[in-house]
């Protein structure tokens, strides 16, 4: 039956994912495939300098790289694969923990299917999966979760190699993103729990590549990496509760909160989320459900979600577009754990329950389909404004006014654009090339810039232009950002061809 399971488990993440196996790239994609191009196979995150230490999951961009080039389709279809392996450890982490808690093997297999679906159809995984770049969140996920697998086969065992795999598999997670720096505490606390004795002592070659880690790490990066402002969160602790919460609030989201009321398919999955949890409620409480026999421990479950969720709390989360929602990858796996289980449970005990788990469960089906659908547009975007430069004069300055940022909370241009510049046209790549903003396309793709007169404007008064970010920006005076319009210097004008996105393309201003 579990081979069903894991075949269900494939077809479901095949059924959420193929429409973006192949849309184009998007965003940091392009630095890794230039930084692979420059640098070889650990030309990604390995050496100083670099904000980052990740050289194992360097490797297998890397892989990519040399298989089969710059070809979005099986780059993207090898994203779905670790995905579907996540899936899959989810039913066997289930599965075992339920078993322990005293559920029969007829009950734990269903309800491990449960947790797993949910796991796969969660949208807010839906950019841990759909984005090149986040790759690594699924490959860590896949080593803590095969850790704590193999650890509890140790304890049941005693066979030395399962052990030591549990060691390389927290390795191979930690050495692909920096995301696993707590999982020395989560082994502590799952070791504790099995009831394994000598826990400190079994825990010291976790805490050995723990330091090695962070050693080379250290040197690589040259300091303590990341990105500056990220660390400013650690002055307000305040602040850190509150993206702790936001952070497991984004995580049950059937949709982005700023589509409610804004955009029809978004409030239609808001709403049919809402109306799902509400017969959910009612039936609940009519039926007067007792407390089951076959029980969740909760405690052991939030407990490991949130060590998950530490290392990354001092990244601001957007519940209101899902942007940054790949950092609860690893933390939403043990929640499913529990909320499967719980469904299955509340499924058996009345058609109201059945009902309303129903809806819940089509919303997230929904939302799932409709964020991967937004990866989609966004990789198209991305492409078609990069090719577009082919038709824009090559002997002179080109000025963008403005780049689009990223549409429904999937990535276009938050960064790599002038690395897709020399990757993907590498005869621009010498030719002087800056960009003054960026701007959001928070619902459509059809928002354009306007200029006359030094002022930048945008189609869509539900939009914003930001201020530049890992761009190469204009010399001389500064161009000044406002949510509402961006005002251009004549001299900045005076330095080329002043370029803006319209209908899908870079476009010269008229007169220039």
């Amino acid at each position: 039956m579990r081979w069903v399971h894991y075949l269900g488990i494939a077809v479901m993440g095949m059924a959420v994912y193929s429409l973006r196996l192949k849309a184009p790239f998007t965003a940091d994609d392009h630095f890794i495939f230039l930084k692979l191009q420059q640098g070889g196979v650990f030309g990604f995150a390995s050496q100083p300098p670099s904000m980052f230490f990740r050289p194992l999951i360097s490797l297998h961009y890397y892989l990519d790289y040399v298989l089969w080039g710059v070809y979005p389709l099986l780059s993207h279809f090898i994203n779905l694969l670790w995905h579907t392996l996540c899936g899959i450890l989810v039913w066997r982490l289930t599965y075992r923990l339920l078993i322990r808690w005293g559920w029969t093997p007829f009950q734990a297999e269903p309800a491990a299917y449960w947790s797993a679906v949910l796991f796969t159809i969660l949208p807010a995984n839906v950019e841990a999966v759909a984005w090149f770049a986040a790759r690594a969140d699924m490959v860590a996920t896949a080593g803590a979760l095969g850790a704590l697998i193999l650890l509890e086969q140790f304890q049941k065992q005693g066979k030395a190699i399962l052990y030591w795999g549990a060691v390389l598999c927290f390795a191979g997670g930690l050495f692909c993103k920096e995301s696993l720096l707590t999982f020395p505490v989560m082994a502590w606390l799952w070791l504790r729990y099995l009831g394994i004795p000598s826990a400190g002592r079994l825990l010291l070659p976790f805490w050995g590549v723990w330091l090695l880690y962070l050693v080379l790490r250290t040197w690589a990066i040259q300091g303590v990496g990341s990105y500056p402002h990220a660390w400013e969160t650690l002055t307000r602790p305040w602040l850190l509760v509150v993206n702790g919460v936001a952070y497991l609030f984004q995580m049950g989201m059937p949709a982005i909160l700023y589509g409610l009321g804004r955009d029809h398919w978004d409030t239609l999955i808001w709403g049919v989320w809402g109306l799902g949890m509400l017969l959910t409620l009612y039936g609940w409480r009519s039926q007067r459900v007792e407390k089951p026999a076959s029980s969740i421990d909760w405690r052991l479950l939030m407990g490991l979600a949130l060590l998950a969720i530490v290392p990354v709390i001092i990244f601001k989360p957007s519940p209101f577009y899902f942007l940054n929602s790949r950092y609860t990858y690893l933390a939403s796996a043990f929640v499913v754990v529990g909320a499967g289980a719980w469904l299955y449970l509340m499924a058996r005990r009345g058609a109201w329950l059945r009902a309303g788990l129903a809806l819940v469960l089509v919303a997230y089906y929904g939302g799932a389909l409709r964020q991967v659908d937004a990866w989609r547009e966004a990789g198209d975007v991305a492409r078609a404004s990069l090719m577009s430069l082919r038709h824009t004069p090559s002997d002179t300055t080109l000025l963008i006014l403005s780049l689009p940022d990223h549409f429904h909370g999937a990535y276009i241009w938050r960064a790599g654009f002038h690395e897709a510049v020399a990757l993907l046209l590498p005869e621009r790549a010498p030719q002087p090339m800056y960009v003054m903003s960026r701007f959001t396309m928070r619902l459509r793709t059809d928002v354009a810039v306007h200029f006359g007169e030094g002022v930048a404007t945008l189609s869509s008064p539900q939009d914003i232009f930001l201020p530049p970010e890992g761009v190469r920006t204009p010399p001389g005076d500064e161009v000044i950002v406002m949510p509402d319009k961006l005002i251009v210097p004549l001299a900045i004008q005076r330095q080329g061809m002043v370029l803006l996105y319209s209908g899908g393309e870079f476009v010269p201003v008229y007169g220039h």
